[in-house]
């Protein structure tokens, strides 16, 4: 099943994709983040956590070899 995942303020919320409900919400003043695919709403909100993770550890290796390169050149 697909969920959509809105946010207001600091508040995730994951409800299933259904463009009606979603416009009530969005009319509320949550604005969408993303769509995923889930079993449940608890679940559809682990799987768009887990997405931002694998991103923040792709940019963590890249950016640990420009930086120990960078201190390499600059201490020699």
């Amino acid at each position: 099943m697909d969920f959509y995942i809105l946010k207001k303020h600091e508040k995730l919320v994951a409800i299933p994709a259904d463009e009606q409900n979603c416009k009530e919400y969005l009319d509320d003043g949550y604005f969408y983040v993303d769509k995923v695919a889930a079993c449940n709403e608890k679940s559809a909100l682990k799987r768009l956590n887990g997405r931002h993770n694998r991103y923040l550890r792709a940019l963590w290796l890249l950016v640990i070899p420009v930086v120990i390169y960078a201190w390499r050149q600059l201490s020699h």
